[in-house]
């Protein structure tokens, strides 16, 4: 797979390592394309190896014991995942399923240690990313004592049309947007209550359906309804 300035974004991790990086990273990785909905990697695996996104997205999730999905990260295009047991040698903390169809390459832990050790741009790129989950955990840890369920769903919704958003325009068109079950894993609620709140914003003009899209036809008005909630 070759690489240029368009392939992975800025911020991602194969996004701010140098070409010399790159070519010695992807000469040691193999590659596999993940369905929809299938694990990566699961919580109860032994191996070490680190996984890295060259196209499409996954959620890393956990289970508690009754069965109910917990999602807490998601891992975009460009970024990796699996790091941690790599780098401390212990158990996976959580799995890892595709939310899309994707492409994503596999390293073994004893290479991925090597090359992190000698190559300060990929120590670098990866301490990036982890400040970054981390910030994102340390928010919505913050969110869940201090908001309610349909608030956290306001937000996660917003997160979602400015990522979405092209050019500063005020309409978005989410073309893969979550489910509800996974929406609600990921604000720690119930789909029965995401249901119920975006069919009132729904009726209220802040979400509409396009075919399998979901449109939000003003930012604007959707800020306007969070901070009036």
């Amino acid at each position: 797979m070759l690489r240029n300035e368009l392939t992975f974004p800025k911020d991602s991790f194969l996004g701010r390592i140098n070409q010399d990086s790159w070519d010695l990273l992807s000469s040691r990785w193999t590659t596999q394309i993940y369905k929809s909905g299938q694990f990566l990697i699961t919580d109860d695996e032994t191996d070490r190896d680190v996984y890295f996104v060259l196209r499409g997205s996954c959620k890393a999730t956990i289970y508690t014991d009754s069965g109910r999905e917990v999602s807490f990260i998601s891992v975009a295009t460009g970024d990796c995942f699996g790091e941690f047991s790599a780098l401390d040698d212990s158990p996976r903390s959580a799995s890892v399923v595709a939310s899309e169809e994707c492409l994503a390459a596999r390293i073994d832990q004893a290479n991925y240690i090597r090359l992190m050790q000698s190559h300060s741009d990929m120590t670098f790129a990866l301490l990036n990313i982890l400040i970054g989950h981390l910030r994102r955990l340390s928010k919505r840890v913050v969110d869940f004592n201090a908001k309610n369920a349909d608030q956290r769903l306001h937000d996660a919704l917003l997160d979602l049309a400015l990522k979405y958003q092209r050019g500063g325009a005020d309409s978005v068109l989410i073309p893969r947007p979550p489910t509800q079950s996974e929406l609600a894993a990921f604000i720690f609620s119930s789909r029965e209550s995401v249901a119920r709140e975006m069919g009132k914003m729904r009726k209220l003009g802040l979400l509409a359906r396009q075919k399998r899209a979901l449109e939000v036809p003003s930012i604007q008005a959707l800020r306007d309804f969070i901070d009036e909630n």
